[in-house]
Order: C-alpha cells, then structure tokens, then sequence
C-alpha cells in the first residue's frame, strides 16, 4: 500500500489541482493547462471528441513555446536514432548515455492527460524522470524529453 503523501500527491495530480513549487519545464507547462482546461478523470472517454479541446490546448502550448523559446530546431540526426514506438520515435543523446524521445501524445484525448501522466511518471519513477527539453514542429507537434 502506498502512503498517504504519495496517494495525495497522485490524487492531486490527477484531479488537476496546480502543483507548487516546481520550476521544471513539464510541470509549468502541466499547471498552465490545469488553469486553462479541466482534468478529466475518464480517461480515453470521448477520444474523438476532445480533439477540439487538444487543438486548443496546442495553441496554448505554441504561444507559451513563442513566448518563453521553447522551441527546438536541431532535432537529432538519422545517426543517432534508435527506435519509433506507437507516439515516439527515439534517439541516443550525444552523451551516449540518455536519449531524446520525441513524443506527439497521439494516444492521449488531451495534452493534459499527457502532461498529468509525465508527472505521475516522474514522481513514482524518479530515477527515469523525463525532463521536457522543448518542443518541435514537424509535420505534426512533439515534445522532447
């Protein structure tokens, strides 16, 4: 069983409560969302539904991305790449020693829905935390992690 601090934590996180305190990058882009965009708690319900409310919560993302330069332009190479799962294609880091995932959330209805799971990630694997290094704009809209 879990403790109770981290059930809270995880109950926070899902129920789109703003998380204070953090500076990184994912979880300012995660509160931005909250404040703007109400967390579902059913997830995949209505997946095609919500890709109006996805496309707007890009919009929010693209302007934050112009405002605060978060954008990436030099994306890794074809020599560096290793694999593409279902919504990532994966690259080795120059150090040899991370990788760079480029993820278009495409199985998420939201971009918060795929923001609140980063954090759940982060916070219950802390030794494999993603950290967002930006975004990118191809044919379609990427995170970097």
């Amino acid at each position: 069983m879990l403790p109770d601090d981290t059930r809270s934590k995880i109950k926070n996180i899902t129920a789109g409560i703003v998380i204070e305190g953090s500076q990184d990058n994912c979880t300012t882009i995660r509160n931005l969302l909250c404040a703007s965009f109400a967390t579902s708690t059913t997830v995949k319900k209505d997946f095609e539904g919500k890709s109006v409310i996805k496309e707007k919560q890009a919009n929010l993302l693209v302007s934050y991305s112009n405002e605060k330069n978060l954008w990436v332009t030099d994306l890794p190479g074809q020599d560096r790449y290793l694999t593409r799962g279902g919504e990532a294609r994966v690259y080795f880091d120059d150090d040899n020693k991370n990788v760079i995932k480029l993820n278009n959330a495409v199985y998420y209805a939201t971009w918060l829905e795929f923001f609140n799971s980063i954090l759940l990630h982060n916070f219950i694997f802390q030794n494999t935390a993603y950290i967002l290094l930006g975004f990118a704009k191809e044919t379609i809209f990427y995170m970097l992690f």
